[in-house]
């Protein structure tokens, strides 16, 4: 099985294959021990690798706080459920045309992640002229519509005199 992931060119291929590899690996979440993750200043990168963490983060219960920019692959953290994602003032997100491979990667590429968003991130999409080869970003404003507000991180206590 991995010769034949290791040929495969498609994007969405490639990631079942190695999905399927590493799944076993990933261990459940320890009940009351839920892993946040600060998304503050992610250019993105390679889809495949964005594909796994998401994947990873999802099983593993983690949850993913945005607080600044998100671009590129880094958008495909938004396929996670929306229970375990939040966002803060000051969050974005940046969506383009995938690209680095020859015309025909990109564009399964394009579809892959398209598939994986929610609707209402390919509603913005399609509302912004779908994907193209500069970032169009998705604001605060916009987002905060679909996601639920980031609780502070700072404990506070409550002091009462008995």
């Amino acid at each position: 099985m991995m010769k034949f992931c290791g040929k495969i060119a498609q994007v969405f291929v490639a990631v079942a294959c190695i999905g399927a590899v590493t799944a076993p690996a990933v261990a459940a979440p320890i009940k009351g021990s839920t892993k946040i993750v600060n998304i503050r200043s992610d250019r993105g990168g390679q889809i495949i690798r964005y594909a796994l963490r998401a994947k990873k983060y999802h099983r593993s219960g983690s949850e993913l706080r945005f607080s600044g920019r998100c671009d590129s692959a880094c958008t495909l953290f938004l396929s996670m459920p929306n229970s375990k994602l939040c966002v803060k003032k000051g969050a974005s997100f940046g969506f383009h045309l995938p690209y680095g491979s020859g015309k025909s990667s990109n564009a399964t590429a394009a579809r892959y992640m398209l598939r994986k968003y929610p609707s209402w991130v390919r509603s913005w999409i399609k509302a912004n002229g779908g994907l193209k080869k500069r970032i169009e970003r998705m604001d605060y404003a916009y987002a905060s519509k679909f996601l639920k507000p980031c609780a502070n991180s700072k404990k506070r206590f409550s002091f009462f005199r008995i």
